[in-house]
């Protein structure tokens, strides 16, 4: 276990901000995809134990997604920056559902597929090359989703 742990910080100092939250995005939505898979084990004690695990980790992650896209400072694009932060709030209804013993399973697809969807585009974003490197714009191309660079 203690391998893991120093493996998990050495690959964490070694992302960027972009990847490192891609990375976080996508571990929360695999916890809650696990769950999602096992959904008809929910009433026992190690689903319960791993479902409590994985909305918490989702929680912490977008309460601490909230602190920084409530940031003035934050660099982002305002329009996008309260488009996500409308989108949190959709994710905090589907967390308190689920704390709340009523969620569904679909609840947690939902939060999953979001959170995949934004790592998507974040790692799109850092795959587009650079501005000198890009030929003439068609006019078909459009600006994706999850842009992050305002």
């Amino acid at each position: 276990m203690e391998q893991t742990k120093l493996y998990d910080e050495i690959y964490r100092e070694s992302l960027d901000g972009r990847e490192l939250e891609a990375s976080v995005l996508l571990r929360g939505a695999q916890k809650l995809n696990q769950c999602a898979r096992n959904w008809e084990n929910r009433k026992t004690a190690e689903f319960r134990e791993k479902l409590a695990n994985a909305i918490e980790f989702n929680q912490k992650l977008w309460s601490f997604l909230q602190v920084e896209l409530s940031n003035p400072a934050n660099p982002m694009a305002e329009s996008l920056r309260l488009n996500l932060l409308e989108l949190s709030r959709f994710i905090d209804q589907r967390i308190f559902v689920l704390l709340s013993d009523r969620g569904t399973v679909e609840d947690l697809v939902a939060i999953a597929s979001i959170n995949r969807r934004i790592a998507e585009g974040l790692h799109a974003k850092k795959a587009d090359p650079p501005p000198s490197e890009v030929e003439e714009d068609d006019g078909r191309s459009q600006a994706h989703p999850f842009d992050v660079t305002g």
